[in-house]
């Protein structure tokens, strides 16, 4: 992961993209620790990985500013607060909870508790499941709304857009 990270912020920086400003250094195995026990949660071992490498990105202004892209990696705390707000807030208008994954392609799904919030923008987040390893776009007034294999092909599709001359985005502006 840290190889993958490194060359996400060298493509920024050829570009001339600030994604990489603000990253914070490692949040050391405590703080992911403190964050698996308040979340009752599995971390996968990939998101371990990334912040073995950074423990988040400080808020910089409107733009294309986050490690994954668009996207602002969050500091553990971050995380623990994001999944709460979750909890609290989108869960109780289901009865029965949602499925997850989502039933059929034309049903987005939606937020469940084993996904762990860490990177956003704006209200889009982006959320590992604590079990698969999946990555997927949650916004909350949509549902999940996309969906990768890992943390890594995030990073390896925001690459290929930025060396492409394209935008640091996981595809078109919604």
């Amino acid at each position: 992961m840290e190889a993958l990270i490194a060359e996400a912020k060298a493509a920024y920086e050829k570009a001339g993209l600030n994604c990489g400003h603000g990253l914070l250094p490692p949040a050391g195995k405590d703080a992911v620790e403190q964050m698996a026990l308040e979340l009752s949660l599995p971390i996968p071992d990939e998101l371990r990985a990334v912040y073995d490498v950074h423990g988040g990105q400080e808020y910089i202004s409107p733009g294309i500013t986050g490690l994954f892209g668009e996207h602002r990696l969050h500091s553990p705390p971050e995380v623990v607060e994001h999944h709460r707000i979750y909890v609290e807030n989108y869960l109780i208008a289901f009865d029965p909870p949602p499925t997850f994954p989502p039933l059929a392609a034309d049903d987005p799904g939606y937020w469940v508790p084993e996904l762990i919030p860490f990177a956003s923008w704006d209200a889009y987040e982006l959320c590992i499941h604590a079990v698969t390893g999946e990555v997927w776009e949650f916004l909350p007034s949509s549902g999940l709304i996309r969906q990768r294999a890992s943390i890594a092909t995030v990073l390896e599709e925001v690459i290929a857009a930025v060396r492409a001359g394209e935008e640091a985005q996981l595809g078109a502006m919604r």
